[in-house]
């Protein structure tokens, strides 16, 4: 058996969008198997199967052999359903777990912002169902787009996905470890000068935690509290739009849209009425207006729980290597990886020399046009870079009309120039223009070809 050591990133197929990397680091004897997230955004029947189908190729994979680790990277549906809904498929596979510092129990700031993102979740679950109750659909969709990422049941419980996290706590062998910016890790299964693996995010600070572009002296507190607060008021405002008078609040009946002022207009005058509530002169409605706050209100959560995504390089210590893997992360996460101070890492280390030694990176969020940082992605700069985008073209997200941007089309084309057209994809392997064979012999200068397998997974091995 060659000594030389290799990596299999193996980047399942999960019939939608959704995140399930396999990861397989094999040196002479030793070996050692990660799973990064297992997880896709809806929960019907089909999906659920998709997944199981996941797993089971996973075990027959490692031929039973367990996880040495598994790595929970945000509480998102698309990263985490997965092990809900596999959940009796992964007893006894796994022996360890590590997730970020935010869901840390013992962590006092996690539990405080925990608790407010679980009450923004309710809330805006509760906005949703009311807003269906009263037969208005928003303009904008999206608050449910939104929630489509946290499965809330509709009475705004926890969802999959901090289901999935508390699934994780207890899954493992061992006890789960919590991770935060800074360390720098050996692998589990592997010698530290086989591999290492650096903590990059979630950031600790609240700024680049909470923002996506933070002001000065802004913090979570302050912007979760007052997220909390708007969407109570809007929950007090939908109030008054129902026909039950027992429900209405009197400090908002001085309000100029609520059921009480529409009978009197239509007292005063009903032609003028008429002519406002014709199907064709709909667009003109300004009615519901000011409930597009709830999907802003949707987004900010998003962009909240995307940048409190756990980033992980992993070095491969005798090439000096790197394969990133990003989860989601938004600007401010990234953002705040050119603050690290790494402990025991030499002097005059910074993040920028993991980013140019980058040879995979796992683009973030689906190829979203605010996942992947300029200035990161132009500092990668290694001969042998590959970019793997978890996306699906066939989701319901993305055909819609205006769907959603994924993989945003001039980071798409940034990322085939870096890549020298080395770029992957979940849904069909190679993407458009990075077949081998296409003229550029760019996957020809690499020491192994990917393998695709059609459906069910598209596999890379990198060279240590």
């Amino acid at each position: 058996m060659s000594t030389a050591l290799t990596v299999d990133v193996r980047m399942y197929h999960v019939g939608e969008l959704g995140d399930c990397f396999l990861l397989r680091f094999t040196e002479g004897r030793k070996q050692s198997n990660v799973l990064i997230d297992c997880g896709s955004f809806r929960n019907g029947e089909k999906s659920q199967k998709r997944l199981k189908t996941v797993v089971a190729d996973i075990k027959e994979t490692l031929a039973g052999k367990k996880l040495d680790l598994i790595v929970g990277t945000h509480q998102h549906n698309d990263h985490l359903s997965g092990f809900v809904h596999c959940e009796a498929q992964f007893e006894g596979l796994v022996d360890q777990v590590w997730l970020s510092w935010l869901d840390n129990p013992k962590d006092k700031l996690a539990r405080q912002i925990a608790s407010g993102q679980q009450q923004l979740v309710g809330q805006l679950t509760t906005i949703r169902n009311k807003l269906t109750a009263l037969d208005i659909k928003l303009a904008d969709p999206a608050l449910e787009d939104m929630l489509g990422f946290y499965a809330a049941d509709v009475n705004g419980a926890p969802g999959l996905p901090a289901m999935g996290i508390e699934v994780l706590k207890r899954i493992g062998d061992k006890e789960p470890a919590y991770l935060s910016p800074g360390q720098v890790l050996g692998l589990p299964g592997m010698t530290e000068d086989q591999v290492k693996v650096y903590v990059l995010g979630p950031p600790r600070n609240r700024e680049q935690l909470f923002d996506k572009d933070p002001g000065k002296g802004e913090s979570y507190d302050k912007h979760l509290a007052l997220a909390n607060i708007s969407a109570a008021q809007i929950l007090s405002a939908l109030d008054n739009m129902g026909p039950d008078p027992q429900e209405r609040n009197k400090h908002e009946e001085q309000f100029p849209f609520n059921k009480i002022f529409t009978r009197k207009r239509e007292e005063a005058n009903k032609d003028i009425l008429a002519l406002y509530n014709n199907t064709e002169s709909k667009w003109r409605q300004i009615d519901t207006q000011w409930l597009n706050q709830a999907g802003r209100l949707a987004l900010y959560l998003d962009s909240y729980t995307n940048n409190s995504s756990l980033v992980l390089a992993f070095e491969l210590v005798k090439s000096g290597k790197v394969l990133l893997f990003a989860a989601d992360a938004q600007t401010g996460n990234w953002l705040s990886w050119e603050q690290i101070k790494w402990k025991g890492a030499p002097e005059g280390f910074n993040t920028y020399r993991l980013l140019e030694n980058t040879v995979l990176y796992k683009v973030g969020h689906h190829g979203s046009h605010n996942a992947t940082l300029v200035k990161a992605l132009e500092a990668m700069q290694h001969e042998e870079l590959v970019a793997m985008i978890p996306v699906d073209e066939k989701d319901p997200n993305i055909t819609k009309v205006n769907g959603w941007k994924m993989p945003a089309p001039k980071l798409f084309r940034r990322l085939v120039e870096k890549t020298q057209h080395r770029v992957l994809r979940m849904d069909m392997g190679f993407a458009a223009g990075c077949r081998p064979g296409n003229g550029t012999g760019a996957w020809e200068k690499l020491p192994f070809m990917p393998e695709v397998k059609e459906g069910v997974y598209v596999e890379y091995r990198v060279k240590g």
